[in-house]
């Protein structure tokens, strides 16, 4: 009638997303015993968890629960959480810079420039499929007589970001 003793082994450490899935982490077994005042009541305990060692888990924190069965059907549970992060900033490249524009008033001129493009990826895939740039001055809008420098900015679902200037 007793409940066999489970422990888990100590939770992975935080996993590098690889796609937009999360990642596969792989984990230590956990183990179990079923004592008798003597000895082992039950030899044989299964032990079963709620996410398999290397599945895939998803971008975030997932509890992991390891369930210890004796062959009298008495449980015990402990719980880990695996913790799956999107850590990488995206790449950028800037388009070439323009070339010079002839002043057209006072103010300048209006310059437009390509679009610079980003990826975010993962091992196997992007981590994230749309990556946002922003830059610090639009295309098409007037720039100022003499030299200024354009920072884009690309910026993933996760926060991460990276620039580059032309």
């Amino acid at each position: 009638t007793a409940s066999p003793t489970i422990t888990c082994a100590t939770a992975p450490g935080t996993a590098e997303a690889t796609s937009p899935s999360g990642a596969a982490v792989s984990y230590d077994a956990a183990s179990a015993t079923d004592a008798g005042a003597t000895s082992p009541v039950d030899t044989d305990v299964a032990i079963t968890y709620s996410a398999a060692s290397d599945s895939t888990f998803a971008i975030g924190t997932t509890a992991v629960t390891a369930t210890a069965t004796d062959d009298s059907g008495n449980t015990d549970t402990c719980t880990f959480n695996v913790v799956v992060a999107d850590t990488a900033s995206p790449t950028i490249t800037c388009a070439t810079a323009p070339g010079t524009a002839e002043a057209t008033s006072s103010s300048g001129a209006a310059v437009s420039y390509d679009a610079a493009s980003a990826t975010d990826a993962g091992a196997t895939s992007p981590v994230d499929t749309d990556v946002a740039i922003t830059y610090s001055a639009a295309s098409a809008s007037t720039f100022a007589i003499g030299t200024t420098t354009v920072t884009a900015t690309a910026t993933d679902d996760s926060g991460n970001s990276s620039s580059c200037s032309f």
